[in-house]
C-alpha cells in the first residue's frame, strides 16, 4: 500500500490521530458532569464527588478568598456618622410628640433643646463608633460561617444548573482543550508516519 498510495498514511494516520485526540478531550469534559447517575460502574466526576468538592471549595473560599477577617476589615473604612444622624432624627421624631403631651415636661421640649439633645446623641454615637464596629465584627464572626455557606450552596445546587454555569464561564477554554486534543493527535499521527517511512526506507 505504501508503494501504491504513498500519500495515504500522511492523511490517514494524522486524521485518525486528530479524531481520537479531539474525541478523547471532548469525552473527558463531558465526563465531568455525565453520567449523573451511575451507569455500568461509571459516574461523572462532579455528580460522584459533589459533597467532597463542595467541602473543599468552601474551605478554600473561607480560608483564602473570603476570609471573615478580610471581609470585616472593610467595616473599619465605613463612616457611620450619616447613619447615626438619621437614626437620631427618627428616634426623636417618634418620642417628641409623646413627650409634649406630658404636663410640665411638654413645655420644655423646644426646637433648641431638641437640637441640643440630637447633637449630643449623635456625638456620643460617633465617639462609640469603634466599639460599635468591634461589636458588629464579633457578632458576624460568631454567626457567619463562609465555609458552611459555600459548602451547603454547592451541595444543593442542581447539577444541570452547575453544568450550564461552568459551560458559560469556560466555554472558550473547553473548545481550546478539544482543539488542542485534535492538534496533538495530528502531530502524533505525523510522527507515526515518519517512523513508518523511516522503517520502510531502512
Amino acid at each position: 500500500m505504501m508503494t501504491e498510495l504513498p500519500w495515504l498514511p500522511w492523511i490517514l494516520l494524522p486524521g485518525v490521530g486528530a479524531l481520537i485526540g479531539y474525541a478523547t478531550n471532548w469525552l473527558a469534559i463531558k465526563m465531568l458532569f455525565h453520567p449523573r447517575q451511575p451507569r455500568w460502574g461509571l459516574q461523572g466526576l462532579l455528580p460522584r464527588r459533589q459533597a467532597d468538592l463542595a467541602d473543599s471549595v468552601g474551605r478554600i473560599v473561607a480560608e483564602d478568598i473570603l476570609h471573615p477577617d478580610l471581609l470585616l476589615s472593610k467595616l473599619d473604612e465605613v463612616d457611620l456618622s450619616p447613619a447615626f444622624s438619621r437614626l437620631a432624627d427618627r428616634a426623636l421624631e417618634r418620642k417628641v410628640d409623646d413627650l409634649r403631651k406630658i404636663p410640665l415636661i411638654g413645655a420644655f421640649i423646644t426646637p433648641e433643646r431638641l437640637g441640643s439633645i440630637r447633637n449630643a446623641l449623635v456625638d456620643e454615637l460617633e465617639k462609640s463608633q469603634p466599639a460599635i464596629i468591634g461589636e458588629l465584627k464579633s457578632m458576624v464572626r460568631e454567626r457567619i460561617d463562609v465555609h458552611s455557606m459555600v459548602r451547603e450552596r454547592l451541595e444543593s445546587i442542581d447539577l444541570a444548573e452547575l453544568e450550564s454555569l461552568v459551560q458559560r464561564v469556560a466555554a472558550r477554554e473547553f473548545r481550546a482543550i478539544e482543539a488542542w486534543g485534535a492538534i496533538l493527535g495530528t502531530v502524533i499521527g505525523l510522527v507515526q508516519v515518519l517512523i513508518l517511512v523511516g522503517l520502510g526506507g531502512g
